[in-house]
């Protein structure tokens, strides 16, 4: 027999409930036609159906060692993907020596998550197993339940996803396989996948959608790596631009969702706080919902595109262009070697940059967090014009200023640009919906105070309180460079820009993206 401790009383810590949310039910006073009796893990169990949720309470107060403490869990229905029914042997009858019994028990499945601590934001799925020999008390819990779920609004139930397999290490196809798609299939959600064959496959087909099929989605996926959610992007606000009143109407509503296969996932790191393809995934199937700012970028030559992770000038934009003529020797390997190169070179470059400051600054201390309040007043807020030209003024807004200098860098960033190299983010004060742009400009320096920079951006960011007087790092929402003499290259979201001569504007919640910010 398994040695047993002695009995004690159950005592309940919000702490050691980490895997689920805290128990926000416990008190919820019981319904008798919502209580039944369950098996958990051998455990006798307490079920109970709340207004919100599912609440387990261990009936059984005694463990075996060295196994923890059974304590009481709440699943929120907003976080249970689906119920399933079987019925089995259970195995934890061989752990209490009933070698011989045959009875058969009903399976009670609920698939939903948990929070590994203490990464919150890296959801890993996750199943509960209730048991009962009652088998109408099983098919009962499972209906009530999924008539709940069922119940929670903004669900998904069709998507379009574009999977990149060129992109960053080819592993988007594996990770569709393998982590998103077994989420979205197991809570229901039909997708449409498209493989893209080149470059601007995914922009092309978003951008010339009719009207029928545009309607009939619920939101759009990028698998791969962050070249292909802003293709997605790109294509979305093209339609929404097109002069079709009813095409642009039905984009607006699509929701987008970065499911990381990339080489860095900006844009999924910044959303849910960890590169994670079935966090991401999980997100999209529990229909979570932000809105998220988007900056429009202008160049001289009369393009433009929409970015929602930064435009650098300088010594970024001279270490992609470096890198892209190592593309076909080094693969990933490039960057170091590119990034050492252009930094022993020490280029600056002159340039004449305008701006035009935010209206009300924020608080340098305060980052971006799920449920954030200032983020959240940008719900609801009415659309901006998307067609106009960035440089171009608004009525009543304040003048521009203007700066002349020698920069070593130039940068303009929307989003925090979380990544493995910086889990803060490279701005780590930027807001998913604040309607502004960190402005960053990094005088002529040294190549050991420009080191020292670097050095600093993985644990500070790039926009932390300083000691470095050769950086000023402002809040605007509009910015227009004009390069003077000897040109560097732009790099907006790791891409080569046409033309040196860019502006840049932000548009505050211009899409929604299915996330709820970094827990």
């Amino acid at each position: 027999m398994l040695l047993r401790k002695p009995r004690r009383a159950l005592s309940v810590k919000i702490s050691d409930t980490r895997w689920f949310s805290h128990l926000t039910d416990l008190e919820a006073g019981q319904n008798a036609d919502c209580t039944a009796q369950f098996v958990v893990s051998g455990a006798q169990t307490r079920a109970q159906l709340t207004q919100s949720a599912v609440l387990l309470t261990p009936l059984e107060t005694r463990r075996c060692w060295p196994l923890p403490a059974r304590l009481p869990i709440s699943i929120p229905f907003s976080e249970i993907l689906c119920v399933a029914t079987s019925q089995s042997v259970p195995a934890w009858r061989r752990c209490r020596g009933l070698w011989g019994t045959s009875t058969v028990t009903h399976g009670l499945t609920i698939c939903t998550f948990r929070r590994p601590h203490p990464q919150r934001s890296h959801w890993v799925p996750h199943s509960v197993e209730l048991e009962s020999e009652d088998e109408d008390q099983v098919r009962k819990w499972a209906a009530d339940i999924n008539e709940a779920v069922g119940v929670c609004n903004g669900r998904p139930r069709t998507l379009l996803a574009f999977l990149n397999p060129y992109g960053g290490s080819g592993r988007a196809p594996a990770v569709w396989d393998g982590d998103a798609s077994p989420i979205l299939t197991k809570a229901g959600v039909r997708c449409t996948v498209i493989v893209t064959q080149r470059p601007l496959h995914a922009y092309e087909t978003v951008r010339d959608l009719p009207l029928q099929e545009l309607q009939s989605y619920d939101g759009i996926l990028a698998v791969g790596g962050d070249g292909m959610f802003q293709e997605v992007l790109n294509g979305v606000m093209a339609v929404r631009s097109c002069g079709e009143a009813d095409r642009a109407a039905a984009a607006a509503k699509l929701r987008l969702g970065h499911i990381p296969g990339g080489s860095t996932d900006a844009v999924a790191y910044s959303l849910n706080g960890t590169r994670s393809a079935a966090t991401a995934a999980l997100h999209v199937a529990l229909g979570d919902r932000i809105p998220l700012d988007v900056m429009r970028v202008d160049t001289g030559d009369g393009t433009h595109r929409f970015s929602v992770c930064y435009a650098t000038y300088g010594y970024m934009g001279d270490l992609l262009r470096t890198s892209e003529t190592l593309r076909w020797w080094l693969g990933e390997q490039r960057y170091p070697l590119a990034g050492a190169f252009t930094l022993l070179r020490g280029r600056s470059y002159c340039a004449s940059v305008s701006y035009l400051p935010a209206m009300h600054g924020t608080s340098k201390a305060m980052e971006c967090k799920s449920q954030c309040q200032l983020c959240a007043r940008a719900t609801g807020l009415p659309a901006t014009d998307h067609s106009r030209d960035s440089s171009a003024p608004s009525a009543g807004e304040p003048a521009w200023t203007v700066v002349e200098g020698e920069f070593k860098s130039i940068m303009a960033i929307v989003t925090p640009c979380r990544s493995d190299m910086s889990a803060g983010g490279l701005a780590r004060t930027v807001h998913l919906s604040d309607g502004r742009l960190k402005l960053v400009l990094v005088k002529r320096c040294s190549v050991l105070q420009y080191l020292r920079l670097l050095a600093r951006i993985p644990m500070l960011g790039i926009d932390a309180e300083h000691d470095l007087p050769f950086i000023t790092v402002l809040d605007v929402v509009a910015v227009a460079v004009k390069p003077i003499g000897a040109e560097s290259s732009w790099n907006v979201d790791g891409e080569l820009m046409p033309s040196n001569h860019l502006s840049a504007r932000v548009h505050r919640a211009a899409v929604e993206v299915f996330s709820r910010g970094v827990e």
